[in-house]
Order: structure tokens, then sequence, then C-alpha cells
């Protein structure tokens, strides 16, 4: 039985390939993205800032900077990949170090209640019988006076959040849950976020109603999870950062070629259909668009020559004028009103029909129970199809 975690949870979102590579195969590539890698040092630093003040070892400004340094220096590794090239690791190496000066400045001398936790695993059952269950790490839990908890989180993340998004965050919350286990004095649970790039907190709390809430739609993403059998790659803004690129087939090729010599990406059989498929894509978006002007200038001609072929060199072009019914289309007011009428003339059935299409993605996407889908096997005929889209690289 897997026991999850909000980042297991936040990786089947965002890519269930990802998710099946990482949890399910157990792949590690070696690769890891220059912001992550910051991340870790910058938590390294103030998870040792915080043990020496457990030791009445009070680190100065220039002490913790040199402490996170020393992390980055132990830590760096070949397979740190920088996405952004118009910036180097010592410009990711400076943020952090910004981030950590800002921070000390801010909170020393570091009497903001009394640290509980620090780096703390703590593990989460989300059912009475334990068949559903989450972990995780709680950065600092910090004890302040008549039983308020701050759960701290640090985030040098390059973008700050809304309120809504931290009020609709799962990883604290959960950890609201583990601390209100842990701790039956616990009167007030805050959650806390340091955006440390920008030097600004975020805050948010949640209630018994909410906390419910949440342990459902967990509960529901976990059987999700378990219940599907295939695990597809999905694109998104975090693809230039995964590790999983050389196995990706939304990205596999693009590796591939990336560092190539011009000569032998020129010879890339791949880059050569791409490249004709493109440019025949190209060509016929052109013809079509002049064919529909050509269609427009020929019915004029035609309309106003009060003629029904154009004689040319050796073709011979023929126009037919007609008039077909249109009415109106799904999401249009009088769609409705229409519908109605043709119910209440009992011609409904006439002239409505079964959106195949639509049922297909019914099935698809598995969007009915699962009781019903299995009536549809026997009607299902699976086919293969192939849709090709050109788009120019950024």
């Amino acid at each position: 039985m897997m026991t999850y975690s909000h980042s297991k949870l936040e990786t089947y979102r965002n890519c269930p390939l990802s998710f099946k590579l990482r949890y399910i195969d157990g792949v590690r590539t070696g690769r890891e993205g220059i912001e992550a890698f910051m991340g870790s040092r910058v938590h390294e630093a103030l998870e040792k800032l915080y043990r020496d003040l457990r030791m009445c070892k009070r680190m100065s400004e220039d002490e913790l900077v040199e402490v996170y340094h020393a992390f980055w220096e132990r830590s760096w590794h070949d397979g740190v990949k920088v996405v952004r090239r118009e910036y180097l690791p010592e410009h990711y190496r400076a943020v952090g170090e910004k981030a950590l000066r800002d921070y000390f400045r801010r909170y020393h001398p570091f009497d903001q209640g009394s640290t509980v936790w620090l780096e703390k695993k703590v593990e989460i059952p989300l059912d009475a019988a334990g068949r559903y269950r989450m972990t995780g790490v709680v950065d600092r839990l910090t004890a302040l006076e008549g039983g308020i908890y701050e759960i701290h989180d640090y985030k040098t993340s390059q973008t700050l959040p809304d309120q809504a998004a931290a009020d609709a965050d799962r990883q604290l919350a959960l950890y609201q849950m583990a601390v209100e286990s842990a701790f039956p004095d616990a009167r007030e649970v805050r959650l806390v976020w340091h955006y440390l790039v920008f030097d600004k907190e975020v805050h948010s709390k949640r209630g018994p109603a909410e906390l419910e809430q949440l342990r459902q739609e967990t509960i529901g993403l976990i059987r999700e999870i378990e219940a599907v059998s295939e695990f597809p790659p999905r694109e998104g803004v975090l693809c230039d950062w995964c590790e999983y690129q050389p196995l990706c087939p939304l990205c596999k090729h693009l590796v591939e070629v990336e560092e190539l010599p011009p000569a032998e990406f020129a010879a890339d059989e791949g880059v050569r259909l791409a490249d004709r498929y493109a440019e025949l894509n190209a060509a016929k978006r052109a013809a079509e668009a002049e064919i529909k002007r050509l269609k427009e200038d020929i019915a004029a001609y035609c309309r106003q020559h009060g003629v029904e072929k154009l004689r040319g060199s050796d073709s011979l072009v023929s126009v037919k004028f007609s008039r077909t019914p249109a009415f109106p289309g799904t999401g249009e007011e009088e769609r409705a009103v229409l519908e109605k009428a043709l119910r209440a003339m009992g011609r409904w059935d006439e002239v409505s029909s079964l959106d195949t299409r639509k049922l297909g993605k019914v099935v698809g996407e598995r969007k009915w129970p699962d009781g019903q889908l299995t009536l549809l096997d026997p009607y299902v005929r699976w086919e293969e199809n192939v849709t090709i889209t050109v788009s120019r690289l950024k």
C-alpha cells in the first residue's frame, strides 16, 4: 500500500507519467532543476540556524550565509540543470543568499515563540481504518502562548500567490491535522508561508469543516490514482524543468537533438520529417486562405455578370448558388427556445441524434460511474487517430 504525500499528489495532477516514473517505477535520472537545488540549500541553512538556536548558539548574518555557501559547494553536481539560459548558476546562488539575509534581518533575534519541530516527518491518517495515509515534512513548528501553534513553510519560488491560493493550499492544512493530533492543547493553528525571494509572509487558517472537506477531497484523489491503469504525459508549464524529459514522448526527441552539431541536427530523420511537414502545412494553409478569397471573388463575379460557369485556359469552373437553413448553435440564447418549440410540436425525436463525439469523450475520460461504462463496452470500438499540429519554437 502506497503512502502518499502532498508532492506525490501534485506530481500526479501535473503529469501522471512523471508520477508513474518516480513513485511506481522508482526511476531516478540524477537531473535536478537549479531552482529546486537552490531551495534545498536555503532550507538546510535555515534548519541549521534554528538547530543552533536550540543549543543556545546564535549565528551572525554572515555565518548563516557562509553555511549556505558551504551546503551549495558540498551538494553541487553535474545533473543540476539551468533552464533559463540568460541566467548562470551564480545568479541563483545570489538569489538564495539575498533571501537568507532578508530573512535574518526580519526575524533576528529569532524570539518569535518556541520552536517545537524542525524538519519533522509526520504521518496523517485520513480515515479511521488507516487505509488512506499521508506523510510530509514540516519545515518548522512554533508554539506561542495560549495554545497557539504556527506551521512555517519556506518557499523560494519566483511567484507570490494571492490569498485565495493560500486558502486552497493542501500541504500545510494536512500538516495542521498532524499538529492537532500531536498537541491536544492546540487551541489555534496558523499556517504561515515565508516567500523568501519577496521577503513576505502569507497566512491562512482552516476550520474543522474545511479540514474535513480537504480530507474527503484527498481521499477522492487517492482513489482516482489507484483506479487508473494508464499514466499519460500531460504537457504543462513545468515540462522544461522535468527530470524525465529523456523518457517522455513529449520531450524525448527535443532532448536527443538539442545539443547535436548543425550537420547532425539537419540530418536527423525526425528533424527532416518535422521540417517537411511544417513546410507543406504552411503551404496548405496559405493555399486554403487563397482559395477562400478566390471563391468569394468568383461568386461575386458570377452574381455581377449573371453566369454560373467560367471558362479558363484549360479548365471549367462551375458555380452553384443554393440556400441551406441554419439554426442557433449550442450556447446561443435562442437554442433553448427552439428546442422547447420542437418538443411542444412532438417533433423532437425526429431531429435529435446521439452525439457520438461527446459519448466518446465520456468513455475515454471515464466521466460516468464504472457500472454504466461497463454497459457500453459491447458498443465501443477503439480506433487509433493521428493528429498532427505545427507551432513555432520559442
